[in-house]
């Protein structure tokens, strides 16, 4: 997972690989910001991010509590506005 911040907000691009992840970013900030989630695959081959804990005050909304759903490689959802994910 990487994360891109600009003046419309942030992007966090998140690999394919199948797993448990536990991501930091900013190792020079005070506060490291770092995600923690998991992505699988059902039998339809969707793919499924459940963000587990994180510390980044954008993906503090009801709607990164549930999992999230991409059809396929090269998707993104954007559930709130100034946060897109994308699947590579």
């Amino acid at each position: 997972m990487h994360i891109f911040r600009d003046e419309n907000g942030i992007r966090l691009v998140v690999s394919h690989q199948l797993g448990h992840y536990a991501v930091r970013f900013a190792d020079y900030a005070p506060e490291q910001e770092f995600v923690n989630y998991e992505l699988s695959r059902d039998r339809h081959g969707r793919y499924h991010l459940t963000i587990e804990k994180t510390n980044l005050t954008e993906l503090d909304q009801p709607v990164f509590k549930k999992e999230l759903v991409f059809g396929d490689l090269g998707d993104s959802l954007t559930p709130i506005k100034g946060v897109t994910l994308m699947l590579i």
